[in-house]
């Protein structure tokens, strides 16, 4: 019994040396640091700053920024509506077949997407948004759009989806 007790202390005493030092180790981190300035002292800590939010280029924050959000939103809330209709019990299996196939689809076409907007980025230099479904709709930067890549795009289109040229919509941002 007495070497039960002994171990026990031994190990209670380890944890608590543990836990002062960790103690110490936070507050030296923590503590507050006096600042002079050829002024009024000023105490600060340094873990004020920890996690702030930093704007580094705010002025980059554009149409396309905006609209790819808003594009992620809507895939997210589909995608979202079809696993709800998936996995739900009063659906029927008519209604759950079509829910994964929509499904499919709709994970198919973000990837078309991503695939036809790395593309078309590469060839015109500039930021561009593809949005696909029964038609396509290309938004280019400004200054970027001209015969010459419109044509290319068509073909990137085309050749990557089911759809036709003249289903394809090119649009430039003022």
């Amino acid at each position: 019994m007495s070497k039960i007790f002994a171990k026990k202390q031994v190990l209670f005493f380890g944890l608590l040396i543990a836990l002062a030092a960790a103690v110490y180790v936070n507050w030296y981190y923590t503590k507050p640091v006096t600042e002079i300035d050829n002024g009024p002292q000023t105490e600060t800590t340094e873990a004020e700053n920890l996690g702030e939010a930093q704007y580094v280029n705010a002025e980059n924050s554009s149409y396309f920024d905006a609209a790819t959000l808003k594009r992620t939103q809507a895939h997210a809330d589909a995608q979202s509506a079809l696993q709800t209709v998936i996995d739900s019990a009063d659906a029927d299996a008519e209604s759950k077949k079509e829910a994964v196939e929509d499904l499919e689809e709709l994970s198919k076409n973000i990837k078309l997407e991503a695939d036809i907007e790395n593309l078309i980025t590469a060839k015109s230099g500039g930021k561009c948004l593809v949005t696909l479904g029964d038609s396509a709709e290309v938004v280019l930067e400004k200054g970027t759009l001209s015969d010459q890549l419109a044509i290319q795009i068509k073909e990137i289109i085309v050749n990557k989806t089911e759809i036709s040229a003249e289903k394809i919509t090119l649009v430039e941002v003022k």
